[in-house]
């Protein structure tokens, strides 16, 4: 009973060390439709691309009808001559309306929807920007509480043999210096724990401020993900990113932009005439229209080729650059791709050794030690160097998974595995 005694009081208060769940865990499918549905940057961009298409509409629109209007005093059939500015001789009333045979509008109109998709793409850019942030931020929340987990176990066995080493050393059996060398790595694993708090609150705020709610909200315990070994083989991973990497998106669209903008810029020198009619009516005849003319009109382009060939090779310097930024964007998501394959490759193998071998073996020699102890055929420092080596392994173990567990989340915000809508 004097065992029981001891160790149900020490477990008690290892368990009341820890850290308590506060709400339930967040899933990344809830943080990320928060993020979807709330996040203003989102609704920004989301805007900016609807203002975007709107000017669709206005680009393949024809010029405004021009409308004039005369009042000529003078001699006129019927009429003595008459300078008064509240009367006149002779109305006459013209319309002028541009027509854009050349296509110049439908031109200006697909350039515009080529301005839409950039601001699409960013849109899609920004939001995959945003749901990497939160996966970052979420697993760097769950490696913190393992850590707590692992520290509050390892508190909890530290408590019970400092309780069996206060016994024998009021028995007389043990050295007081024991005692306090307990006493210290428990306040050790207590500083190591305020630490780990720190973090959590802080990757806890991070992500509540994503997900535009309160930082104060509490989040619920997480737990790392299982860690997978690559889905995708290193060719397949790189294909699959080119083609839904929103950075090559957005270089292409780029691109397509440009080309666009080329073909608008190579019509300005074309001629759209410009259809007029004119009506008449004089003042006392009695009748309505007296005559009417029609006419047509042309702009002379020809004569302003230094704006034009400064235009065009403008246009070509756009769409060069705009080439050039999507094989930089390719060459960059490759580089990124392999990196985070390697990195999650190794991390699965470290993983399953350290989960298969090392952390049992740990865990067994530091079992065996706490016996010995308690039998009285091991000394203190073998127990505190076999939980020390049981600590730094499961604490390795945590920071490999962690590693692993972001290496993927990379991989898989590159090659858009379970971020696609």
């Amino acid at each position: 009973m004097r065992f029981w005694s001891l160790i149900i009081p020490a477990l008690l208060f290892g368990a009341g060390s820890g850290f308590a769940e506060t709400s339930s865990p967040l899933t990344l499918k809830e943080v990320f439709t928060a993020i979807r549905d709330h996040h203003p940057a989102l609704n920004a961009a989301r805007a900016t691309a609807d203002a975007a298409r709107a000017r669709v509409a206005q680009g393949k629109a024809w010029a405004d009808p021009r409308l004039g209007i005369d009042l000529k005093r003078g001699d006129t059939p019927g009429n003595a001559a008459t300078t008064k500015l509240n009367t006149y001789n002779e109305l006459e009333v013209s319309v002028y309306q541009e027509l854009p045979l050349s296509g110049r509008n439908q031109l200006r109109a697909k350039a515009a929807e080529a301005e839409a998709g950039i601001a699409d793409a960013e849109t899609r850019r920004r939001e995959w920007m945003l749901f990497n942030q939160a996966r970052t931020t979420f697993t760097r929340l769950a490696a913190a509480d393992e850590r707590l987990v692992v520290n509050q176990r390892l508190r909890e066995n530290l408590a019970q043999t400092l309780a069996l080493s206060r016994q024998s050393y009021e028995t007389g059996l043990r050295l007081q210096v024991e005692l306090l060398a307990l006493q210290t790595r428990l306040a050790q694993l207590d500083a190591d724990r305020n630490d780990l708090d720190s973090i959590r609150a802080q990757e806890s705020s991070a992500l509540n401020a994503l997900m535009i709610r309160s930082v104060e909200t509490p989040i619920g315990n997480l737990s790392l993900p299982a860690p997978i070994a690559p889905s995708l083989s290193l060719p397949d991973a790189v294909a699959r990113a080119r083609a839904m990497s929103p950075d090559i998106a957005v270089a292409l669209k780029q691109v397509g932009a440009a080309q666009a903008r080329l073909a608008v810029v190579r019509k300005n020198r074309a001629i759209d005439p410009e259809f007029s009619i004119t009506a008449r009516q004089m003042r006392g005849s009695g009748d309505g229209i007296g005559s009417y003319d029609t006419g047509i009109s042309f702009t002379l382009p020809w004569f302003q080729s230094g704006r034009t060939d400064g235009e065009r090779r403008e246009a070509l310097s756009r769409l060069s650059a705009a080439r050039s930024e999507a094989e930089a964007g390719e060459a960059e998501i490759t580089g990124m791709v392999a990196s985070s394959h390697a990195r999650a490759t190794a991390g699965y193998a470290q993983v399953k050794r350290y989960q298969d071998e090392l952390v049992p073996l740990a865990r067994a020699s530091s079992d065996a030690a706490r016996r010995d102890y308690e039998t009285g055929r091991a000394q203190l420092p073998s127990v505190l160097m076999a939980e020390q080596s049981l600590l730094e392994t499961e604490l390795k173990l945590t920071d490999i998974r962690a590693e692993q567990a972001l290496a993927s989340a990379e991989l898989c915000f590159l090659t858009s595995q379970d971020v696609t809508p």
